[in-house]
């Protein structure tokens, strides 16, 4: 098993906290809402129909699909032919980051892995792991989960390498900050990271942006805080360190003037706002 504090202690933003092998029968219609973080599944036999908010797909044997915290998905076995899935679902400041990581969007939620087998045994030594009595280093997830999403992100390497082809410095450095998994570079690091001088990045953001690097890194620190505010419960003070910000005071200081609330204020409202849209679902 896992153990969350040890993945805390060791400052990873992301860790399983459930797992399993789902086995259906040819007859499951369900709806679902993934809780609390990214809902990743591997398909192993049959295939399954999913209605979700921004489409509706099919998961064929072999394919992996991601799904999103606090979005509702209807679940059908296709055609009745029994459905066999091995699943997890993450949590952790860094759960934002993952899609991305996998290369996956909502409106392309689906991944077709270069090596199924792999991908396959990887999941199982995952969830294995968790169900374990034998509790198990934070390395152990992490080593196997990065190797998943590296396979994953194989089978769009032809589509990566043309759109970067045709990305800017500023819309390659949006990508690398964007995708950071743990931290957020300074403007030093960030043209290390891109290859350039830090006037050459500098330059580039006043010329594609009018807006300066410092600018920049802000925007997307304020857009990560948003989603984490969105997507987790976490202390004000654990999303401003996730997300780079100096302290609290001027983490809320920061996000109070762009949003014109706390982000106290803002996450309260979207709560609100959330809890309403879904009763009038369930009523529907």
């Amino acid at each position: 098993m896992y153990c969350a504090e040890e993945f805390q202690k060791a400052g990873v933003g992301i860790f399983p906290i459930r797992a399993g092998v789902h086995v259906g029968k040819g007859n499951i219609v369900a709806e679902r809402l993934i809780h609390t973080g990214m809902g990743i599944s591997f398909d192993i036999e049959g295939t399954a129909y999913e209605r979700m908010e921004h489409g509706e797909f099919l998961v064929r044997p072999g394919e992996v699909i991601c799904l999103w915290p606090l979005a509702w998905h209807e679940l059908t076995e296709y055609q009745g032919v029994p459905l066999q899935t091995i699943w997890m679902e993450l949590t952790g400041s860094s759960v934002p980051d993952v899609a991305r990581l996998f290369g996956v969007t909502r409106q392309a939620p689906i991944i077709r892995p270069a090596r199924r087998e792999d991908t396959y045994k990887l999941f199982k030594e995952i969830v294995a792991g968790f169900h374990s009595p034998i509790r198990h280093h934070p390395g152990h997830f992490l080593q196997r989960f990065y190797r998943l999403a590296e396979l994953c992100a194989e089978s769009t390497t032809r589509t990566e390498t043309a759109r970067r082809t045709t990305e800017t410095l500023v819309q390659r450095a949006i990508r690398v900050c964007e995708t950071g998994m743990l931290t957020f570079p300074t403007v030093a690091e960030l043209a290390r990271r891109l290859g350039v001088s830090q006037n050459t990045l500098l330059n580039a953001c006043r010329r594609e942006l009018r807006i300066s690097a410092v600018e920049l890194i802000a925007q997307i620190k304020l857009q990560k805080a948003k989603e984490l505010l969105r997507t987790t419960d976490h202390k004000l003070l654990h999303i401003a360190e996730a997300c780079g910000f100096h302290s609290l005071s001027h983490f809320i200081h920061s996000f109070h003037q762009a949003e014109h609330r706390t982000p106290g204020e803002w996450r309260q409202r979207l709560k609100r706002s959330t809890e309403s849209k879904l009763r009038k679902k369930r009523l529907s």
